[in-house]
């Protein structure tokens, strides 16, 4: 067997010891380790995740795993690239979870997605997402899962619905997408329902902190690369 990647990790961070009955989460890559762990954008998710109490996280990638829960309340994908679509189907089965959200029930996790290929064009990827975040995770992450927590008992419909209330929340399941012809463009997106928003927003972070790498690793695609978003 060989040897983790995770015990080879420098933290830059403090992960937070989750509390009794904290939610189990699975963060998932669709990639090896060697690439997922040189995504920024996967990194600081995983570290904002972590630092929640309310949470217990397990990363996930095709090629290695922290120790699974056996039961999954929320699974997450940082989706970088179109061609990861495989990896994420192949992960999706490995877990049991339906590949088409419509076919999951309350006993599934609530799978989740986010990253630059969703917020740019997250119509081919809607079919196998439960909740699209749409635009920079800095603040919407917390206000996802904040939002999450008040509905984590309800069935279904009901926690959808909350959740399509969070700015930059893109809920397929909510939607009716219509097309100007069988492989044309998107012509329409309507909500299914009154209470549910017309118009999804983007969010943009703009605050004066540069997010930056959370974990530096020899196993990384750059040997102990250190990131900055500028």
């Amino acid at each position: 067997m060989s040897e983790s990647p995770f015990t080879k990790e420098t933290l830059l961070f403090e992960p937070a010891v989750p509390d009794d009955g904290a939610a189990p989460v699975v963060f998932a890559f669709p990639n090896t380790y060697t690439v997922g762990i040189t995504s920024l954008g996967y990194q600081i998710v995983w570290a904002t995740l972590a630092q929640r109490r309310d949470l217990a996280v397990s990363r996930l990638f095709t090629d290695h795993h922290e120790p699974l829960p056996a039961t999954v309340d929320l699974l997450g994908f940082s989706v970088s690239w179109e061609l990861d679509y495989g990896g994420l189907m192949g992960l999706l089965e490995t877990l049991e979870v339906p590949i088409y959200g419509s076919d999951r029930t309350l006993s599934h996790p609530l799978v989740f997605g986010g990253g630059p290929v969703l917020t740019a064009n997250p119509e081919p990827f809607a079919p196998f997402f439960d909740v699209i975040l749409l635009g920079d995770g800095e603040t919407l992450l917390d206000d996802f899962i904040d939002a999450y927590q008040q509905v984590r008992g309800c069935e279904r419909l009901v926690q959808l619905k909350h959740l399509a209330q969070v700015p930059g929340v893109y809920v397929p399941a909510l939607y009716g997408v219509q097309y100007q012809d069988s492989d044309g463009p998107v012509a329409a997106i309507q909500p299914l329902y009154p209470d549910v928003p017309s118009r999804v927003q983007k969010q943009t972070y703009r605050g004066n902190v540069l997010s930056a790498s959370t974990v530096v690793t020899e196993l990384a695609a750059w040997e102990n690369i250190y990131m900055v978003e500028v």
